[in-house]
């Protein structure tokens, strides 16, 4: 299997950290105040939409029989506490809320918001500074008229013109590509054979062949995934369906991500179902083969997980990407689950030892950041019950992590953008992650040894690499597209 390494083959991959639990989680919901309790979450999207530097917290609740509650905005205080300032900045919807991302529509160097409803018409939240006006529902900005039941959207520039366009995933009715016009409109666009209609659970914006530009994903519940390969050729954009593509997951698929989990230089794909759950290495040249049972995330000894969220990040700073699954899925209670990635190809579960296994929920949704800026990536759980959602705090001070923060010149967190970690010595590729849509934070986090490294950075349509040399473990590095 090409690029997966061997920890025995390589005297630096010995350094690495062998304590798979290392670092272990601790739960800091209700000290920080963001349990949303009594509440049927549904989604989440960590965002810095007030430019002090660390991420804040959009969450998405559901309407019930008893309760109709409204979404929260929590605001990272910066001392480990959150206020929710939902209603004060006028985001406070109550409805069916499905999905929220966050993105810079309009390039004016601060995040908007779009927020679908399952039920009815979705919201665009204009960021003014100190409020936020909505402009999708009021038909100022964005004109969607309701067909089917949206359940998730992502923001992505899949045409390079520098303005952030986005995809919705719909029950009942065609997934819905819209572009933006550049003038704060947006277009919907109708011959790109993108409209898939199949009850999309989930979709995601990505680079998979490192061609320069983002690529598309859809999880579909109990119905065929999709891969759209997208052939930009001078800025007229045409996607491909790969039909026969081994990612065409067939099972109750509930959520996918993207990460590079062997540090070659190529996303792979986990995909999370009700049942067995999937790993789709990536080979190149359009082929992925499916390693989930050899690395051992496929089930749990033989019994599927009902997963509904996943998410990578590398939270021992091992240097390579771990995995996170969010599960209880259909509402049947099951715990977190931590795989841990021992840097040859498999995986180890550590949940118990980690810490994050806990109360058994029905967890809806995941997000990695580190909202308490010790370089250690955090994660927050939505939980489709009434016991709350969690933050969970990742006590890992002494453990080495480099961060990089990118600054679009159009769209503010240069979505679509990849980084490079290299060894500054020998430049051998140790990390590879790209800026995308989703729940997670647009911060990206590698784990490292002392260095020094060079980071390497792709700006999304630039032909010219911007280099950061001389970096550190411990290193917070910001990098502006010139």
């Amino acid at each position: 299997m090409k690029g997966i390494k061997t920890i025995l083959c390589s005297a630096a991959l010995l350094a690495w950290p062998l304590g798979l639990a290392a670092q272990s989680f601790q739960n800091q919901t209700e000290a920080s105040g963001t349990l949303n309790s009594s509440l049927y979450s549904t989604g989440l999207a960590w965002g810095d939409y007030d430019n002090d530097g660390d991420p804040d917290l959009y969450v998405t609740n559901w309407a019930t029989a008893v309760s109709v509650p409204r979404n929260a905005l929590y605001r990272n205080e910066g001392n480990g506490a959150f206020a929710d300032v939902a209603t004060a900045l006028g985001v406070d919807v109550v409805s069916n809320s499905s999905a929220a991302a966050w993105g810079d529509y309009d390039n004016d160097g601060d995040l908007d918001l779009y927020v679908a409803d399952f039920y009815d018409q979705d919201y665009l939240y204009e960021n003014q500074g100190d409020t936020f006006v909505e402009v999708g529902r009021a038909r100022a900005g964005i004109d969607v008229e309701r067909r089917g039941s949206t359940t998730s959207v992502a923001w992505g520039d899949f045409n390079n013109d520098g303005w952030l366009d986005f995809y919705l995933g719909e029950y009942y009715y065609d997934n819905e590509l819209y572009q933006n016009t550049g003038s704060r409109t947006f277009a919907q666009v109708l011959d790109l054979g993108v409209n898939d209609r199949r009850d999309t659970k989930e979709v995601s914006w990505a680079d998979y062949d490192n061609d320069g530009d983002l690529d598309l994903y859809v999880v579909n519940r109990e119905q065929e995934n999709a891969l759209y390969r997208n052939d930009l050729n001078a800025g007229t954009p045409a996607f491909a369906a790969l039909a026969t593509s081994p990612v065409a997951d067939k099972g109750i698929g509930q959520a996918a991500a993207w990460g590079d989990y062997d540090n070659d230089g190529y996303l792979d794909l986990y995909v999370g179902n009700v049942g067995a759950n999937a790993l789709y290495h990536n080979e190149g040249s359009d082929t992925f083969v499916e390693v989930g049972a050899q690395a051992g995330v496929r089930q749990n000894n033989g019994v599927g997980w009902l997963t509904a969220g996943v998410g990578w990040a590398d939270y021992d700073g091992n240097g390579y990407l771990d995995l996170l699954l969010a599960n209880g899925a259909d509402r049947q209670p099951q715990p977190v689950v931590l795989l841990a990635n021992r840097g040859n190809g498999t995986f180890a579960n550590v949940s118990n030892d980690a810490g994050v296994s806990g109360v058994r929920g029905y967890y809806t949704a995941l997000g990695w950041a580190d909202y308490d800026g010790n370089g250690a990536p955090d994660f927050y759980l939505t939980n489709g019950a009434t016991q709350g959602s969690r933050l969970l705090q990742n006590r890992a001070e002494s453990t080495p992590f480099i961060r990089v923060r990118l600054r679009g010149k159009t769209h503010r967190e240069a979505i679509g953008a990849v980084v490079r970690l290299l060894d500054a010595a020998t430049g051998d590729l140790q990390g590879y992650r790209q800026v995308l849509s989703g729940p997670g934070s647009f911060e990206l986090i590698f784990g490292a040894l002392a260095g020094p490294y060079q980071v390497k950075v792709s700006f999304p349509g630039s032909a010219t690499a911007v280099l950061r040399d001389a970096v550190r473990a411990g290193d917070q590095v910001e990098i502006e597209e010139p």
